[in-house]
């Protein structure tokens, strides 16, 4: 189930310190993914689409297919902020990396 607590600046700050290539933006928080591989873009991809599906939780996605970056944005619309949930879904997406 889903922590949809409103997080303070203070403790969002407090999760990007450990959260690579994610940042804050406006009421999001926003990864940005250069991967040279094509092979490791797909397998990327697979696993942000299962980590979507294993959290309930559904960020914006651009793909650059001409620089190879992936942008996920996420925040949680319903309660106006960056909630718990999604801090569970940007790590879940970095967990792609300790796996290499």
């Amino acid at each position: 189930m889903e922590n949809k607590k409103v997080l303070s600046e203070e403790e969002i700050n407090n999760y990007l310190k450990n959260l690579e290539n994610w940042k804050k933006e406006f009421k999001c928080i926003t990864g940005r993914f250069y991967i040279e591989d094509w092979n490791t873009i797909t397998q990327f991809l697979k696993h942000v689409a299962k980590s979507i599906e294993e959290t309930n939780h559904h960020p914006d996605i651009i793909f650059h297919t001409a620089t190879k970056t992936i942008t996920i944005s996420t925040t949680t619309h319903s309660e106006g902020g960056i909630t718990q949930a999604d801090i569970d879904l940007a790590t879940k997406i970095n967990n792609f990396f300790k796996k290499e």
